[in-house]
């Protein structure tokens, strides 16, 4: 427990404009959308503040694999909780677990922990925490590889000799070596391809966001972008959960995970344009016009819109080369297709 109280000291000494409530808020999976855009442009501000982010988030991930057995009163657990701050840290540290940051002003303002509902909930996932601290010591002290891409997809091996693929502006922390009876690795953000070597007695478990994916040996792509996680299965069976629903996947068949959603949307795969970033191809087989604008906008990070609707549901058959072809050689070929025009408006490709 000392070791986390630490940690959150050294988060705090960081400077920043967002405030701690509205970050903890983004990682509970209760700030609104605009909030959480609030955030995502703070972190692209600066890369102290997306240092912080992580730190924040690596924290709650970490929160996520321990699973304490008994009942947890939220307020008896904060009472416990102060006691521990006070026994084992100075008069000055208790002050600041007696503080908290009203999202509703710029300004910080000091709350008593009484009078404060929302609390409740943060010292329970504390508490949490304090339930497993040894667990959660030996974990963090265990040496993690932070694989981030930025331009360019990657590939990595891991100790198990399973192979990730990694999509542009991605994270990943891993171990060095697995240990323990769980392979677990963390998608931050970004999309990756996963091919697991199997172990039925070493399950791998991928955590992103508020969702933890299960598998033994299989082959499956994740994407956690813009408020949701998709997964699609190659390969084998994957379970997909998240605050306790769960739903098995099968090849061809992908789930859907949203913030502003609490149920997981499972259904067919309809296409294999998600794959552009290995195969090097965007691979349409009767595949509706929008959601093959869809991914070029992801692709090339361009906004192409579709200004006529009915053009939407329009079916492309062919095959696109990503890195041998530019983008407007890949709107010509669906412009001379379909024979529709193409606009370049400000920061806009408009297909009418």
């Amino acid at each position: 427990m000392l070791v986390f109280i630490k940690y959150i000291e050294m988060i705090n000494a960081i400077p920043m404009e967002i405030n701690d409530d509205l970050l903890i808020s983004s990682l509970l999976g209760e700030a609104t959308l605009a909030q959480d855009k609030q955030i995502e442009h703070w972190r692209n501000e600066d890369p102290a503040n997306e240092n912080r982010y992580m730190q924040f988030k690596l924290i709650w991930e970490k929160s996520l694999e321990l699973r304490y057995p008994g009942k947890t009163d939220a307020g008896i657990s904060l009472n416990r909780l102060k006691q521990k701050i006070a026994a084992q840290t100075t008069d000055e540290l208790e002050k600041k677990e007696q503080q908290v940051v009203d999202h509703t002003s710029t300004a910080r303002k000091v709350v008593r922990i009484s009078s404060l509902p929302y609390l409740a909930r943060i010292a329970a996932a504390i508490v949490l925490l304090a339930g497993a601290g040894w667990l959660y010591t030996k974990q963090f002290a265990v040496s993690e590889v932070e694989f981030l891409t930025l331009k360019t997809v990657q590939a990595d091996t891991l100790s198990d000799g399973s192979v990730i693929t990694m999509n542009k502006n991605s994270l990943l922390r891993y171990p060095n070596k697995f240990s323990g009876n769980q392979r677990q690795v963390w998608l931050t953000k970004g999309e990756a391809f996963f091919n697991i070597t199997p172990d039925k007695d070493k399950p791998f478990i991928i955590y992103t966001g508020s969702t933890t994916i299960k598998v033994v040996g299989t082959s499956f792509n994740v994407k956690n972008k813009r408020d949701q996680i998709e997964v699609i299965v190659e390969t084998g069976t994957v379970q997909v959960s998240r605050n306790g629903k769960m739903v098995s996947l099968i090849p061809g068949e992908k789930v859907l995970v949203m913030r502003q959603r609490a149920d997981l949307i499972k259904e067919k795969n309809s296409d294999r344009l998600y794959t552009y970033y290995r195969s090097n191809e965007f691979i349409a087989d009767n595949t509706p016009l929008w959601r093959v604008v869809e991914i070029l906008n992801e692709a090339y990070d361009c906004r192409i819109v579709i200004g006529n609707k009915e053009l939407e549901d329009f079916q492309l058959n062919t095959t696109l080369k990503f890195k041998e072809e530019s983008l407007d050689q890949l709107l010509d070929v669906i412009t001379s297709t379909f024979k529709i025009k193409i606009e370049k408006k400000a920061n806009q490709i408009i297909l009418y």
